[in-house]
């Protein structure tokens, strides 16, 4: 079922799609296929920050620090205190 569209015979050229997805699948298919992996064939590999940047984004703000304290019996068992426990707010 080779398809008619110039888009997708020049991405089949290209070899964006194998031979078996240009001869069984259906155009709307390919053309997700190309619209898919067309974006990484047609830039290089890493972009114009580089290949580890991380997007821009704004610092979080620290906020308020709660800093739970292990009352009685539970004082010497190691672990995380229960959500019961003492709470101190620390800013």
């Amino acid at each position: 079922m080779p398809s008619d569209n110039p888009k997708i015979q020049k991405a089949f050229k290209d070899g964006v799609i194998t031979k078996g997805q240009y001869d069984k699948l259906s155009d709307g298919l390919l053309l997700g296929i190309i619209k898919k992996k067309g974006s990484r064939t047609a830039k290089s590999s890493k972009d114009e920050r580089g290949a580890k940047a991380k997007p821009k984004t704004k610092p979080k703000s620290k906020g308020v620090k709660e800093v739970r304290k292990k009352t009685g019996k539970e004082k010497g068992k190691p672990g995380r205190p229960k959500s019961g426990s003492m709470v101190k707010v620390e800013k």
